[in-house]
């Protein structure tokens, strides 16, 4: 009766048998390929032929499980089958490749126009250096063809070049044009305009803000609220607080609302702002958009306003009024007509300026 030790001993020998017999099976492998490998550099046809063979026994091997004494077993087999059909793949290319050098030394002795004609399109170094010895006068004719070939290529990519560098230069210039525009009644302008630039053109880009919104602040307003910074604010995405957005000009970083002040009373100063934008200022702003009408007419210097202001003209939050009217001008054949004009304007308590947002005139 077998004991539990008995088992472990001939499971034991069973393993260590395997591992024998796949090691001995790999350096047969490897034995094969040394052969093959010998047999190619003497012969690559008769490696072909070897190898087709050994390939061919490793077929029935791995399909039978019978074969020749080395190779039987199906996992044997078809390793040997893998290996030398590979080898032969390799033998006869290496015999093709022989086969064509010893045409070539025929034909070049005896037609080398033909020769030169058949080597060109595989291996063209190795056409030019046989150029250069038959033929040295065309050997000559291809060296300078070559030469201005890559001199148009050369002239050709620098053009390009050029052309690109000035597309950027076009594109950058109506950018930077661009972004003048839009901050072009800025406060304080000549001190940071590359800054204001920069900032709105990005702000556009990632469309945070609008060009129209831009156009309709006048650029960048000097804020008070940052009594010790160069701050500068305008409005996107709205009119009021909550839709405005600075910048600091000395750092370029851009906020919303209240963040980053360094002064803890800005919000009390930003209520008393407020306060004095009231319904009152409503005849101020009445008289105040009035200029902009007068740019809008045919004849600026005939327009009349009547003392009043037109209804839902009133203060629309944030410092912005909305204005209604109507006038008396000239048009282009001088006839006196009555037009209607109605639009925004927005009031600064910390500058005592006043801005116009929109204005249609009809």
């Amino acid at each position: 009766m077998l004991t539990s030790k008995h088992l472990e001993d001939v499971t034991g020998a069973i393993v260590t048998s395997q591992i024998l017999r796949f090691l001995i099976a790999i350096a047969e492998l490897g034995l094969m390929f040394v052969v093959l490998t010998l047999i190619l550099i003497a012969s690559p046809f008769a490696a072909f032929v070897a190898a087709l063979g050994v390939s061919f026994a490793g077929l029935v091997a791995a399909i039978t499980g019978r074969g020749l004494p080395r190779l039987r077993g199906r996992v044997k087999g078809m390793s040997a089958f893998a290996v030398a059909g590979i080898f032969a793949l390799i033998a006869s290319q290496a015999h093709e490749a022989d086969q064509r050098e010893t045409r070539w030394a025929e034909l070049r002795q005896a037609d080398p126009e033909a020769y030169l004609a058949e080597l060109a399109p595989i291996d063209q170094e190795r056409w030019l250096e046989e150029l250069s010895e038959l033929r040295p006068e065309r050997y000559a004719e291809e060296v300078a063809r070559r030469e201005a070939q890559r001199e148009a290529e050369a002239e050709e990519a620098a053009r390009r070049a050029e052309a690109e560098a000035a597309e950027r230069r076009e594109a950058n210039a109506r950018a930077a044009a661009a972004a003048q525009r839009l901050i072009a009644g800025s406060d304080d302008l000549d001190e940071h305009r590359a800054v204001f630039a920069r900032v709105a053109a990005e702000l556009v880009e990632n469309r945070t803000c609008t060009e129209a919104e831009f156009v309709e602040n006048d650029g960048w307003v000097r804020s008070t609220t940052f009594e010790t910074r160069q701050v500068y604010f305008m409005y996107c995405g709205g009119s009021t607080v909550a839709n405005r957005l600075y910048l600091d000009a000395a750092t370029g970083d851009v906020f919303r609302g209240t963040d980053g002040r360094e002064n803890p009373t800005s919000a009390a100063q930003d209520d008393e702002r407020l306060a004095q934008c009231t319904g009152q200022k409503a005849s101020e702003a009445y008289v105040m958009i009035q200029a902009d009408v007068r740019r809008a007419l045919v004849a600026p210097s005939t327009a009349e306003f009547p003392s009043r202001y037109g209804a839902g003209t009133g203060h629309a939050g944030d410092c912005v009024y909305q204005v209604n009217g109507q006038f008396d001008a000239q048009n282009g054949f001088g006839a006196m007509l009555r037009g209607t004009f109605t639009g925004t304007i927005r009031y600064f308590p910390e500058r005592g300026s006043w801005q116009t947002q929109s204005l249609s005139v009809n």
